[in-house]
């Protein structure tokens, strides 16, 4: 198995494991994969046809970046938007950690102002042990 994958693999594993730092290529690998396999959840829910949620039909949809490229919900988004959502911001918060930040920001990514603490997840990480733990190398 390549070794990026087994970032994925780590972060599934921490399902909830908010303490420690996480590094770059982890977190990174890890969004790649999880929109990797998000994109085929997609392509395959189309090719069922079956939406269970239709975005465009709920309040406020136009401030809904999905519902722009497609607003149907099917029963496998469904399913694993909310399986990984933990996941996701236990993997942020430790990224958070890594560059000396607390992980209560990885709460925001749940909201609009995801694309900004993104960009706070570009940095690179402490080289030396922080109050969250030995660096993740």
């Amino acid at each position: 198995m390549d070794l990026k994958f087994n970032y994925f693999i780590k972060c599934i594993k921490n399902y909830a494991v908010f303490k420690g730092r996480a590094s770059r290529p982890e977190f990174w690998y890890f969004i790649l994969y999880w929109i990797i396999l998000y994109a085929f959840i997609i392509i395959i829910d189309r090719a069922i046809g079956y939406n269970i949620i239709d975005l465009n039909d709920l309040p406020f949809s136009e401030y809904i970046p999905l519902a722009n490229i497609y607003g149907g919900v099917g029963p496998l988004i469904l399913f694993y938007r909310p399986l990984t959502i933990i996941p996701s911001i236990a993997a942020a918060s430790r990224r958070l950690h890594d560059i000396n930040m607390t992980g209560k920001w990885s709460m925001l990514l749940i909201t609009p102002f995801a694309p900004f603490i993104m960009l706070l997840l570009i940095k690179k990480g402490n080289t030396k042990k922080n109050q969250y733990g030995n660096p993740p190398y």
